[in-house]
C-alpha cells in the first residue's frame, strides 16, 4: 500500500515523535518521587471508570482529573482569560514540587485538547516551577525562547477565530453528516508538515496555513466542530499498525448518531500524498475506534466503549 520512500519518510517522523517522547519521559521519572505523596483525596480521581464509561456526548478532559490536576486546569483557565508570557497554573506551599510538574503538563494538555483554540498560546510553552517567597511556589507555563512573541499568536487566534466563524457560517444550513463531511474537506486541502516546527502543532497551522501536524489537525476539527454545535474531543494516544512502528499521534472523536466515531484528518491528509483520491474518507466517522491499532494514552482517559475495553 505504501512506496518504500513514503514508508521511509513517515519512519523517520515517527522516530522524532518517539524521541520526543522519550526526552518529556526521561525528565519526568528522574524527577518524580523526590516529594511528598499526596493525600488520599488528593490522589482520587474525581470520578470512576464506569461514569467514564457511561459518559456521552458531554464528556470533556477536565472530567477525570484528580483534585490537583483539577484545580490547575481551572486556574489555567482561569490565566488564559489575560493571556501573558508567564501563564500561572498552580500555586502551592512546601517542597513536594517535583511530581506536580508531570501534573501541570496533564493539566494543561487537557485543558488545550478541550479549549484547542488556546493552542496558539500554549503548544510552544514549557512547565517550569519558581520560588516566590518563603517556601511559596508557583508552576507557570513559560513562552519557548524563539517562538512567536505574545502579540503575534494574539492576531494569529483572532485571524482563525473569523476564519472558523465565516466558513462554520457559511455551512450553516446542511444536515450535521455533511457539516461533518465540510469541515473535513476543508481541514484536507492541507498537507503534512514533515518539519514539525512549533507552529505546526496549532489550529492556524491546519487552517490558515494549510500545512500542519495531527495535534493540530485534530484540535482544528474540534475547534470548528464545537463551533458548529456538533460534541467532538481531541484524543492523544499512539497507533503502530500503518507504519510497523510506535508513534505518539492525535486524532478526534465524535458524536454522531448517537455513538462515538473516529475521524482523522491527518491520516486523509497523507492518504493523498500517497496517491489515494483527493479528498480521502478511510478515516472519516469510522466505528472502528481502534483502526490501526489507536489506543488513547492512559493519562488522557476518553468515554470509553467495547472498542477501547
Amino acid at each position: 500500500m505504501f512506496s518504500t520512500d513514503t514508508k521511509n519518510k513517515y519512519r523517520l517522523n515517527a522516530a522524532l515523535q518517539r524521541l520526543s517522547v522519550l526526552i518529556c519521559t526521561v525528565f519526568f521519572a528522574l524527577s518524580a518521587g523526590c516529594g511528598e505523596p499526596r493525600t488520599p483525596e488528593e490522589r482520587e480521581p474525581a470520578v470512576s471508570a464506569s461514569q467514564i464509561r457511561n459518559a456521552k456526548a458531554d464528556f470533556t478532559h477536565k472530567y477525570p482529573l484528580d483534585k490537583i490536576q483539577k484545580k490547575m486546569y481551572s486556574t489555567l483557565a482561569e490565566s488564559m482569560k489575560s493571556p501573558s508570557e508567564e501563564i500561572l497554573i498552580y500555586e502551592y506551599k512546601g517542597d513536594h514540587m517535583d511530581f506536580l510538574l508531570k501534573d501541570a503538563l496533564t493539566a494543561m494538555t487537557c485543558y488545550i485538547m478541550d479549549n484547542p483554540i488556546e493552542s496558539q498560546f500554549l503548544a510552544n510553552r514549557d512547565i517550569r516551577m519558581e520560588k516566590v517567597s518563603g517556601n511559596l511556589k508557583r508552576i507557570c507555563a513559560h513562552r519557548r525562547e524563539g517562538s512567536e512573541e505574545l502579540d503575534i499568536a494574539l492576531m494569529k487566534r483572532e485571524d482563525v477565530q473569523t476564519v472558523s466563524r465565516n466558513f462554520i457560517d457559511s455551512i450553516a444550513d446542511l444536515d450535521e453528516e455533511k457539516k461533518l463531511r465540510a469541515i473535513h474537506d476543508r481541514l484536507c486541502r492541507g498537507k503534512y508538515d514533515s518539519d514539525i516546527s512549533d507552529d505546526s502543532h496549532t489550529i492556524y497551522s491546519a487552517l490558515i496555513d494549510k500545512s500542519s501536524v495531527c495535534d493540530g489537525y485534530a484540535y482544528a476539527f474540534k475547534y470548528l466542530c464545537d463551533l458548529a454545535d456538533i460534541d467532538c474531543i481531541v484524543v492523544i494516544g499512539t497507533f503502530d499498525k500503518a507504519l510497523d512502528s510506535d508513534p505518539g499521534h492525535a486524532w478526534n472523536l465524535v458524536w454522531y448518531e448517537d455513538s462515538w466515531k473516529l475521524v482523522d484528518i491527518s491520516c486523509d491528509v497523507c492518504d493523498v500524498s500517497i496517491g489515494y483520491e483527493a479528498p480521502s474518507y478511510r478515516h472519516f466517522l469510522s466505528d472502528d475506534l481502534t483502526m490501526y491499532g489507536r489506543i488513547p494514552y492512559s493519562a488522557y482517559p476518553v468515554p470509553a466503549n467495547r472498542n477501547y475495553q
